[in-house]
């Protein structure tokens, strides 16, 4: 759209403020906060919309998600990490 362009910008200059362990983490809350700090609530709003609607995408792409992949539930996952550990 027109006029946001400058909000891409703000995507990357905020992905700076990412956690990067085992893989890439989203754009922590408080930097979108300090960001419209001042701004006017509809304003901030639709911002952190579509910074989380980027910030999805690139987290999607950026840790190999696959959308056709079947979910895994919590306790899969939690098996699968520590299946090493088990005995038998």
């Amino acid at each position: 759209m027109e006029g946001f362009g400058g909000w891409y910008a703000d995507f990357w200059k905020l992905s700076t403020e990412r956690q990067v362990g085992f893989g890439v983490g989203p754009i922590p809350q408080s930097a979108i906060d300090r960001h419209v700090a001042g701004w006017g609530y509809e304003d901030a709003d639709t911002f952190e919309f579509c910074i989380r609607a980027l910030d999805g995408a690139y987290l999607m792409k950026a840790n190999g998600s696959d959308d056709d992949a079947p979910p895994v539930s919590p306790m899969e996952a939690f098996r699968g990490a520590t299946s090493h550990r088990r005995k038998g």
